[in-house]
């Protein structure tokens, strides 16, 4: 057997084990897939292939700093490696952010956790017009949302007594009654169209300030 055919045997034993992992993987089948992977870096060391698949496995075992090595790994060998590239500038990402959520949690600053879901500025808003204060909450604005509730039942307390009067021709207020319906009133129109533009606001605030922060941020706080 020459030198080439040799080499059109190994290529082919290559192939097949990428596609045995990549099938392994897909059906979720963890183990084969590692031992599957343990056989194409021992035939193939120097593969940028054998190592960025070596990292699909570790981040499928949640091994996120391991799988991380291998990208770079995969990277070093092929810097044209886009696919590897990319893998590995996600979970550099996901590390930092994880590194920076244990921070925040140990520091105690629970508020900087604000934002933590993807919130949409439409949706506050909506939340806002049923009743003031509802899309502040949504936004994380817990403080400012819960005083604008209880601002809210007020008003509409006396904006209620208000109109019953209008609506009931035998009933009346007194002059000081009837200041605080139409404050009630008045008040209240004023903070609900508040409301809804603030929480709206609000919630474009939110996405314009993410959960994870630039990396050139995260690179202060290591420092």
């Amino acid at each position: 057997m020459n030198s080439e055919n040799s080499q059109q045997m190994g290529e082919m034993e290559l192939a097949h084990l990428c596609e045995k992992l990549h099938a392994a993987l897909h059906y979720e089948r963890i183990d084969e897939a590692e031992k599957t992977a343990r056989k194409l870096l021992e035939i193939a060391p120097r593969s940028t292939t054998s190592w960025e698949l070596w990292g699909d496995v570790l981040l499928a075992q949640g091994k996120a700093e391991e799988a991380a090595d291998a990208f770079r790994k995969a990277v070093e060998l092929e810097p044209a490696n886009a696919d590897a590239e990319r893998k590995y500038a996600r979970i550099q990402l996901d590390l930092q952010q994880a590194k920076w959520q244990r921070q925040v949690l140990e520091s105690g600053d629970l508020a900087q956790f604000r934002g933590v879901a993807d919130r949409e500025p439409a949706t506050a808003a909506a939340r806002s017009a049923l009743f003031p204060g509802l899309g502040q909450v949504y936004n994380g604005e817990y403080e400012k949302g819960l005083v604008m509730f209880f601002v809210g039942m007020a008003l509409l307390i006396g904006a209620v007594r208000l109109l019953v009067t209008w609506l009931s021709p035998g009933q009346s207020l007194s002059g000081l009654g009837a200041v605080f319906g139409y404050i009630g009133l008045l008040g209240g129109i004023a903070l609900y169209v508040f409301g809804i533009y603030d929480a709206y606001r609000g919630g474009q605030r939110e996405q314009d300030h993410p959960l994870v922060p630039p990396p050139t941020e995260l690179q202060d706080r290591e420092e």
